[in-house]
């Protein structure tokens, strides 16, 4: 009893501290609530995302559903502007059901249809269950982000992991790069290939590395074009180009365009 009595009133005054904390730390959480709540409103989401906002000790949960991967993600940007740490919990629900199969067309579709999409950019993927995962090497870093970009816009895309890398500009890979371009498809047995919309041959440089990748029509073809890049001053050279059919919308001639 005696420490009891002893200890009770310490354990009532730190209590008593507490109290008024836990309540200030629940209004502030209410206060950032209410916050997103309305920025959302005055985005006019409703019919684009269904959203329910949850905040604990300042950090904020969004669950419900969007309409499309830009929806998901300019949800999550609203927020942000009330709270620091957001866990976007939205699932991506569409209308009708999208396979795979729809979906890479529609990513291809995206990367080759990007106007600044050119011989030193390489880019592919794979798609498993709306999940896709860019790859590849790019001149540029914001054709990088563009690219993911015009790649969210796809039907049934949920989520995308952009393991694209960016090349380096220094003058020394530049030399090489617009270089070995000239070689290559100023040769009289490629020079088919430069006439196409998407030239199949890509050249890409880091660092003083040539990597070599795209389509090619034959394995003397592919061997021509690695002697080529061999007999420039880089550092080495990795040929990765394939040889087949090329994809028929990789061969597509500007005239044939719709």
């Amino acid at each position: 009893m005696r420490i009891r009595q002893h200890f009770g009133p310490a354990i009532l005054a730190a209590t008593g501290l507490l109290l008024p904390g836990t309540l200030a730390v629940a209004a502030d959480d209410t206060m950032i609530r209410q916050a997103i709540e309305l920025r959302l409103q005055k985005e006019n989401l409703e019919e684009k995302a269904d959203v329910s906002v949850d905040v604990r000790d300042g950090e904020v949960t969004l669950n419900g559903t969007a309409s499309t991967l830009p929806v998901k993600r300019r949800v999550e940007k609203l927020a942000r502007k009330d709270a620091k740490t957001i866990h976007n919990e939205l699932r991506v629900k569409l209308g009708e059901p999208v396979t795979d199969a729809d979906i890479a067309q529609g990513v291809r579709r995206a990367v080759l249809g990007y106007s600044l999409y050119h011989i030193f950019d390489y880019v592919e993927f794979s798609v498993n269950e709306g999940a896709v995962r860019l790859e590849g090497s790019v001149l540029l870093p914001w054709k990088k982000s563009s690219i993911e970009s015009r790649v969210a816009q796809v039907a049934g895309v949920r989520a995308i992991q952009n393991d694209i890398t960016v090349q380096s500009l220094s003058a020394f890979d530049s030399r090489l790069r617009y270089s070995l371009a000239r070689q290559i498809y100023g040769d009289v047995r490629f020079v088919q290939y430069a006439h196409w919309a998407h030239p199949p041959i890509r050249i890409l440089v880091d660092r003083g590395n040539i990597v070599l990748a795209g389509w090619v029509r034959s394995p003397v073809d592919k061997a021509v074009i690695g002697n080529i890049a061999r007999h420039t001053l880089s550092f080495s050279v990795e040929n990765r180009l394939r040889v087949g059919d090329v994809p028929k919308e990789d061969g597509k001639k500007e005239s044939e365009k719709s």
